[in-house]
C-alpha cells in the first residue's frame, strides 16, 4: 500500500519499480496520491519556495495519466482506479500479473 506518498518521492518510478519487484505474481499494489499536474498551478510557485527554505517538502507534479504510465511501465496492470471529486487524491488498484 502507499497512500499519499508518491506525490512526495523524488523518483516516483525507482519506487514503483521496486514495488513491483517485490511483490509476488498476482500480488496488489493499492495506492492514493494527488495528482496535481496541470493544476493548481499556484502550488506549483508555492511549494518550491517554501522547500527552498526548509519549510515545506518535496512535491512533485504529475497527471493521473503520468501515473497510471509509471505503473504501466513498471509491468502492473490496473485493475482499479477511482477520484471521489475533483482535485481529490486518485485510488488505483494495479496488480502484477501472473
Amino acid at each position: 500500500m502507499g497512500h499519499s506518498i508518491l506525490h512526495l518521492l523524488d523518483d516516483r518510478d525507482i519506487v514503483i519499480s521496486k514495488v513491483y519487484d517485490m511483490l509476488k505474481p498476482g500480488g496488489i499494489f493499492v495506492s492514493s496520491t494527488i495528482c496535481m499536474g496541470g493544476k493548481m498551478l499556484i502550488m506549483q510557485v508555492v511549494l518550491p519556495i517554501g522547500r527552498y527554505f526548509g519549510l515545506l517538502p518535496l512535491v512533485r507534479f504529475f497527471t493521473v495519466q503520468e501515473l497510471l504510465d509509471s505503473l504501466i511501465g513498471a509491468g502492473f496492470e490496473i485493475d482499479y482506479q477511482w477520484q471521489s471529486g475533483e482535485d481529490k487524491a486518485e485510488f488505483i488498484v494495479a496488480i502484477k500479473p501472473v
